[in-house]
């Protein structure tokens, strides 16, 4: 929340979860969480009271603030004794780093190019398999049989309601595991004179239509 409010001025929505509102899967019960006294109390149950040192590596103008918003979640993890050590870059230098998982924690934007929560699960999250490419840009290693059945099982579903119910099973397994640290979802900005409509044009994959451009005297 102190991101979205602080450092994008509002402009993006606080995420408790991979997936946004309206996405199929998306878990109204899963809202951003911050507690600092709980986070201590659970960096001390792991025998890590003192903290640790850990590398931390962004992209740099790929994303809204994306140097400024590492820099707070390093502020942050200080809180509870984690030493970062963050490596802001290019994203041409970027991104072979991550591929090659060459820090232990990595930040990445996604977008679901098929509109379907699904999609992160496969991408992100799921087991890592060259093979099949499933969990490509699942960096972490995290692993788990039973979200990935889950996934495979929804993809094979055809009822929508109970597709949706298997995806939010899924939403609230990654998060009770701490598969990853949600941030925020970056809002779409577009910019027309008075006399153009966007309105129409604007659409959630960020690919405008211009056939529909309402252009007015």
């Amino acid at each position: 929340v102190g991101i979205v409010e602080k450092i994008n001025k509002g402009f993006g929505t606080p995420a408790g979860q991979l997936s946004p509102k309206g996405y199929a899967g998306h878990n109204e019960a899963l809202v951003p969480q911050y507690d600092l006294a709980k986070a201590k109390e659970l960096m001390k149950e792991a025998g890590y009271e003192k903290g640790f040192k850990m590398t931390f590596i962004s992209p740099a103008a790929r994303y809204v603030n994306d140097v400024k918003i590492a820099q707070a979640v390093s502020a942050m993890l200080a809180k509870i004794n984690i030493k970062v050590d963050l490596k802001t870059m290019p994203v041409a230098q970027y991104w072979p780093e991550f591929d090659k998982c060459a820090a232990d924690m990595q930040m990445i934007g996604w977008h679901s190019d098929t509109e379907d929560t699904a999609n992160f699960f496969e991408f992100l999250t799921f087991t890592k398999d060259a093979k099949t490419g499933m969990g490509q840009y699942n960096c972490a290693g995290y692993a788990n049989a039973e979200a990935d059945k889950l996934v495979m099982d929804a993809n094979a579903e055809t009822d929508p309601a109970k597709r949706a119910e298997m995806l939010k099973k899924v939403e609230a397994m990654l998060i009770e595991d701490a598969a990853y640290v949600p941030l925020h979802w970056e809002d779409l900005a577009y910019g027309a004179k008075k006399n153009v409509d966007i309105k129409p044009v604007v659409n959630v994959m960020n690919f405008p239509y211009l056939g529909d451009l309402v252009v007015s005297k």
